[in-house]
Parts: C-alpha cells; sequence; structure tokens
C-alpha cells in the first residue's frame, strides 16, 4: 500500500500505488480531479478507433478494443498500456499503433487496387492506353 499524503499532510488517496502503476507520474497529485482528467484523455485518445477489427496476425477472432494497465503486444513483443486491441478467447493483444497500421495499409492497398495510378497511361473515359 502507498498512501499520498498532501501539503496539508491530510490523506489525498489510500490507492497511491494502484495509480501509478495505471498512470504512472501523470497520476500525480493523485486526485479524484486527476483521475478525471486523465479519464477524459484516454477516451479522446481513442475517439475514431474501431471498436472491433480483424487482424492478420490474429484472423481466427475479431480483436476488440480494450482497456488495460500493462500487457506485451504480441505484434511487437514491445510493453502497452491504456488500450489494446483485444481478443479474450486467446489471450491475445495489440497495441493500437500496430493494429490500425496494418488496417491502414491494408486499406491503401485496397485502394489502390481499386484506382491504379495512371502515370504513363493516357485515359479517356473508361479508355486507358499506354503514353
Amino acid at each position: 500500500m502507498l498512501v499520498a499524503i498532501g501539503p496539508t499532510g491530510r490523506t489525498v488517496s489510500l490507492e497511491a500505488r494502484d495509480m501509478i502503476a495505471s498512470h504512472g507520474a501523470d497520476a500525480y497529485p493523485f486526485t479524484e480531479e486527476t483521475l478525471k482528467e486523465l479519464e477524459k484523455k484516454y477516451d479522446e485518445m481513442a475517439k475514431g478507433w474501431p471498436e472491433k477489427l480483424k487482424h492478420a496476425l490474429h484472423e481466427e477472432h475479431e480483436l476488440v478494443l480494450s482497456r488495460y494497465r500493462n500487457y506485451y503486444c504480441d505484434g511487437c513483443n514491445e510493453e502497452g498500456h491504456t488500450w489494446a486491441f483485444y481478443c479474450n478467447k486467446c489471450d491475445f493483444h495489440l497495441h493500437p499503433k500496430c493494429a490500425l497500421e496494418e488496417n491502414k495499409e491494408t486499406k491503401e492497398d485496397e485502394a489502390k487496387e481499386q484506382n491504379p495510378t495512371k502515370e504513363g497511361w493516357k485515359c479517356d473515359g473508361d479508355v486507358c492506353k499506354k503514353a
């Protein structure tokens, strides 16, 4: 147990250890207001991310966006925290960066296939000829 004591000598939090483990130095000064600000920051961070996605590294199941204190990414084998794309059935975690970069590349590849570049080609409507 780690107790945080404020400048007046009063106990600020009895859960300082958990707060540090979850939020690192950002948890200081260990108040409810700080925790609310951090939660808001984390929610903002995940705006625009899909709630579920499929990934080439784990094709068996969908990965669900989940909050985690700490985990190891099964994509890059580095430690992660706060958000992960997770498969509960397989205990598989991916950093959002790892999950979304692959997803972005896949979407870009699909767009290229649908809209091939026209460099070196002269097009007239739907008919293209090599220039």
